[in-house]
């Protein structure tokens, strides 16, 4: 025992000098923590004044710092991860979730799969009805906006959802209502998630990945040639065509197959996970004609630039309709420039507004309501509106907005409405 103890404390002092010596010296090229965080400003005696130190916000400010330098850290992160995950199955990747089988997901697409997100009947037929309202006014300038629904994970691999989200009992989802109202509606969609559902069980590879998030890079084609078509056939224009050969089959996980993977910052890779990797290859013999507006979310990453600028003679990306691509990750990011949006929307021969699953609580990032207002300029939308957005589009305030209407077992809805007055009246009083 005795033993023991000696070897653990000299294993401990080991470590701590090893983290020293790399500290100073940067002898191992220590692995890069993916993810999203906020990495502090190296520790600095510069910011010692007597009054920082008597009130020990130096002691604090730079022991905070000194934390994110420590030699080492890196390696004993993914180590301290692979260890939790080798042995226990747990993950330290906030927002995501380990599933049978090694699945990877995003938690939210479980919550909007299993309907814990669904924002209500009134809400969804609002948000339908004035972008009904928005695609006949753009038709009468000859411009088609055509709506997308894009697959979710969660609802392509239900069968590998941990059986503690219960997603055997679905409730009224955000996904089926909107498809059941917008084919009643009479707006152009296409139901993208519908597609790979028929093609899942014949596809020679998969079309969601085991650690992506996003359709896999071999589904891409498949989305983009229905996309393509659905786009001919509301223009009345050719796009150009592509083909997928050679495919290259891998079971190394590349690019977004693996973009859950890489943030759980293990120190070996994942196990092998079945994937095909197509080449696409453009036929110049038809030429680009289009100008197009994409109004989407990440999973359009996957096509602007390897088929959007091939297929369209001009093509803006307004990324979650807030920010402009390809900067939209800039800090600060340049945000798109809504003044008069009517005039904007009419420069373009084609609107595509593409959500996915994961997304569908957002209701399209108020694209709906601006989109609308900009065509009726006399109506005065009601500012509480205008709040109820802001917390569904704000993803840590409607997960708790979720909690609090599941605590209380009521309406999601209701409670975001009355929350959304209570923050305006509060917002109005300290004016």
């Amino acid at each position: 025992m005795r033993i023991a103890k000696v070897s653990l404390l000299l294993l401990m002092l080991l470590t701590l000098a090893a983290s020293a010596l790399q500290s100073v010296l940067g002898l191992l090229k220590e692995p890069d923590l993916k993810g999203y965080f906020h990495k502090n400003a190296p520790p600095s005696l510069n910011s010692f004044t007597r009054e920082g130190w008597l009130n020990s916000t130096f002691q604090h400010d730079y022991s905070t710092n000194l934390t994110d330098y420590v030699g080492l850290r890196n390696l004993l992160i993914s180590v301290s991860n692979q260890v939790d995950y080798s042995l226990f199955g747990i993950i330290h990747a906030a927002g995501f979730i380990l599933g049978k089988e090694g699945y990877l997901f995003e938690e939210d697409y479980i919550h909007e799969y299993t309907g814990e997100f669904f924002i209500g009947k009134p809400v969804i037929d609002e948000k339908l009805a004035r972008l009904k309202n928005v695609t006949d006014s753009l038709k009468a300038y000859g411009i088609p906006l055509l709506l997308v629904f894009e697959p979710g994970k969660a609802s392509f691999y239900p069968e590998f959802i941990p059986d503690r989200f219960h997603p055997e009992k679905r409730t009224q989802t955000n996904y089926d209502y909107m498809v059941k109202r917008s084919q009643e509606s009479g707006l152009n969609l296409l139901d993208l998630n519908s597609y790979f559902l028929q093609l899942k069980e014949t596809s020679h590879y998969p079309l969601f990945p085991k650690y992506g998030m996003h359709w896999s890079l071999y589904g891409v084609p498949f989305a983009v040639d229905t996309l393509a078509k659905a786009i001919e056939e509301a223009t009345g224009t050719l796009l150009p065509k592509f083909t997928t050969d050679p495919l290259i089959a891998s079971t190394t996980p590349r690019g977004t197959d693996n973009d859950i993977g890489e943030l759980l910052n293990l120190l070996c890779p994942l196990k092998p996970a079945p994937g095909a990797y197509p080449t696409i290859t453009f036929d110049p013999s038809v030429p680009r004609s289009l100008s197009a507006l994409v109004i989407a979310d990440s999973y359009y990453i996957n096509i602007v630039e390897t088929y959007g600028r091939k297929l369209f003679q001009s093509q803006d990306y307004w990324y979650y309709n807030k920010k402009i691509y390809p900067s939209q990750n800039q800090d600060p990011p340049p945000y798109v420039d809504k003044t008069n949006l009517r005039e904007k929307l009419k420069k373009y021969q084609i609107i595509l507004l593409m959500s996915s699953e994961i997304n569908l609580h957002c209701g399209f990032w108020n694209f709906a309501d601006e989109a609308f207002m900009a065509f009726h300029p006399e109506i005065q939308d009601s500012p509480v509106n205008g709040v109820e957005n802001d917390i569904r589009n704000d993803r840590d305030w409607f997960r708790f907005m979720v909690k609090k209407a599941q605590a209380q077992n009521r309406p999601l809805n209701e409670l975001i409405r009355e929350d959304a007055i209570y923050s305006y009246g509060q917002s109005k009083k300290n004016q």
